[in-house]
Parts: C-alpha cells; sequence; structure tokens
C-alpha cells in the first residue's frame, strides 16, 4: 500500500513517504503510516455512531501501540543523531518532544472517553507522516549516508 519515494526508488510517484536513506527507519515510518491507515478506518467506523465499550478497548489498544512504536522509534532515530554528532539533533528531539506532547493531550481525552480525538490524531499522524518524515527526517540522508550508514 505505501512506499517510499526517492531518486533509488522505481515507478514512486505515488507513493507517500520518502526514502530517508536508512532501511530500519524507512520501515518504521511505513509501520507508522499503517497504524494512520487503521485509525483512519477505526474513525471513519465511530463517524456515524457513539463509540460502544468494545470500540473504546478498540481504541485504547491502537493507540497504546501507536504510543509505544512512536517512542519506540523516536529513541532509535535520537540515538543515531547523537552517536554520529548529527548537527540537528537537539532541534530535531525538541520536535519530538512536542509530537510526544500532543499524543499525551490525545491520551487525556481517550482516557476521558471524549470522542473529540477522533479528529485530532486522526490529523496529527497524517501531519507527522507527511510533513516530519518527508520534510524534517529527509534532511538527515545525506548526513547519515555520508557516514555509510543504511
Amino acid at each position: 500500500m505505501f512506499g517510499l519515494k526517492g531518486s533509488d526508488v522505481q515507478n514512486s510517484e505515488h507513493c507517500l513517504l520518502k526514502n530517508v536513506g536508512i532501511s530500519e527507519f524507512n520501515k518504521q515510518h511505513l509501520r507508522l503510516a499503517s497504524y494512520a491507515v487503521e485509525f483512519s478506518q477505526l474513525v471513519e467506523e465511530l463517524a456515524t455512531r457513539e463509540p460502544e465499550n468494545k470500540d473504546w478497548r478498540q481504541v485504547d489498544a491502537l493507540f497504546s501501540r501507536i504510543s509505544r512504536f512512536v517512542a519506540t522509534h523516536f529513541r532509535e532515530e535520537e540515538e543515531l543523531m547523537r552517536v554520529h554528532a548529527y548537527p540537528d539533533y537537539a532541534a530535531h528531539k525538541v520536535l519530538h518532544e512536542k509530537f510526544a506532547k500532543q499524543l499525551a493531550e490525545v491520551q487525556s481525552q481517550i482516557n476521558s472517553r471524549n470522542i473529540k480525538f477522533k479528529g485530532k490524531l486522526t490529523d496529527m499522524l497524517w501531519g507527522w507522516l507527511y510533513h516530519h518524515i518527508n520534510e524534517v527526517d529527509y534532511e538527515y540522508r545525506d548526513f547519515f549516508m555520508e557516514k555509510g550508514i543504511k
């Protein structure tokens, strides 16, 4: 369903995500995209009715998976940046912290069973995928490639 944009990927014009040059991070970005699709489908199901207890359990489980995955991904990305003295590490870390704070706000809405979380989390996930990965993460591609990290 998803592929990576990049000069080394053929027929990639239809793809959502750019190739950031690090295979493991590309895989993680695709996994986050799959979570965004799963969440969008869940939101679509709940658009026409009030969530029941089983729906909230599904929301809780999916949000938990997303939160754990994001934390792991951020930790791995930041560690690589720190170890290799990536020049924009501090600014990149601040963006990660901002996103984590936004996730905590959504978690609070979910915990209080406030249905308003739906649009906010959907917008956050897709915005993060498109902007952060394709613009901010893409900036480290050349830096790590010069260091031989793929």
